[in-house]
């Protein structure tokens, strides 16, 4: 069974594993060149919070990862299926005016309080 519980640095940690070597970044895209693959991640959506004695313990959101890549069989796949049980929701969408296409992955994860 695949862990649900993740730190926005846990996520950090597992996609920067990837096989392709891409480069990940959080929120938005730092990379000025245009190498073969970058993986960029944020959060959607805030979820339902868990609180007590006035903090947040726990709270489900969602967040999308989004991988673009210039090659067809470039994936990040079996990465995102075998950490996270998540498979892509849309798969080599082509990218206006560029020559990326895009993988995108959403899941919903249980995070701390803070992100």
């Amino acid at each position: 069974m695949a862990k649900k519980f993740f730190t926005r640095q846990d996520i950090q940690a597992i996609l920067e594993t990837n096989t392709l070597k891409a480069k990940v970044f959080y929120m938005e895209r730092e990379e000025k060149s245009s190498p073969d693959n970058v993986i960029l991640y944020y959060r959607l959506t805030p979820g339902s919070s868990i609180t007590a004695d006035d903090r947040v313990h726990m709270r489900k959101v969602t967040v999308q990862v989004s991988h673009y890549h210039k090659k067809k069989l470039d994936s990040i796949e079996d990465l995102m299926l075998s950490n996270f049980m998540c498979e892509p929701n849309q798969l080599n969408l082509k990218q206006p005016d560029t020559d990326y296409l895009l993988t995108t992955y959403r899941l919903e994860v249980f995070t701390s309080g803070q992100w």
